[in-house]
């Protein structure tokens, strides 16, 4: 599995610039398709195997920052990209081209930290580890929400998680959709299930404002210049 998921290119770290504007980077879920057909398994490896070629092809054009599944499935592409670029390669991978995946592509800004590429490292030097994800989500059925700003919010959490949970949990990321499509909480634990209580406390969850889920994911070390 290790390299599936792996991102080959060279240190360069960016700090993180609280703008939330048009983002210079850019975000995409691929979430697994409920209607997806069902395909001989020779022809799901085939799909399998093209969308890693793909995304090992990006790594080597450096359009792709990293990518990962999650444990239950689906998974994440982060791109060095805009918008526009990265919705005119996405594409080009097989499995997507063959509704394997819905996806979600949002424009993106750091919030807390810094992004690092891992390009110039071997394949092998790469380390995988698990972290938890946690996206929180704005409630759009709520008219109340355009108004909202929040990313405001969510730092309020993100403090939190950094003071009262310093113990429980580390930061390692943190990302700000751009137009108000929520926020990206990447962290670590040793705790089972992680600190999800703190996200259940929310503000804006506790309002009904947004919503969330907490996943864990398997993804490159280093990709938030994380030790």
């Amino acid at each position: 599995m290790k390299s599936v998921w792996l991102i080959l290119f060279f240190v360069v770290a960016v700090s993180a610039q609280a703008q939330y504007g048009e983002g210079r980077y850019t975000f995409v879920f691929l979430n697994t398709n409920p209607d997806r057909a069902e395909l001989p398994k020779e022809q799901v490896d085939s799909l399998q195997a093209g969308h890693m070629n793909n995304i090992n092809r990006l790594v080597k054009e450096k359009k792709m920052i990293a990518a990962g599944p999650f444990y239950t499935g689906g998974g994440i592409f982060l791109f060095d990209t805009n918008q526009e670029e990265t919705e005119a390669v996405l594409n080009s991978d097989p499995a997507i081209a063959a509704g394997r995946f819905k996806l979600e592509v949002y424009p993106f800004d750091l919030m807390q930290g810094k992004l690092c590429t891992l390009w110039h490292m071997d394949e092998a030097d790469v380390e995988m580890t698990t972290y938890y994800f946690v996206r929180l989500m704005p409630n759009k059925d709520d008219e109340n929400i355009d108004a909202v700003k929040t990313n405001r919010y969510t730092e309020n959490v993100l403090k939190d998680l950094k003071r009262k949970y310093k113990d429980e949990a580390e930061l390692i990321g943190a990302i700000n959709l751009n137009t108000n499509e929520g926020q990206l909480v990447i962290y670590r634990s040793d705790q089972e299930g992680g600190i999800e209580d703190l996200f259940r406390e929310h503000e804006l969850v506790k309002k009904g404002l947004m919503t969330y889920y907490h996943k864990q994911i398997y993804f490159p070390k280093g990709v938030f210049c994380e030790n």
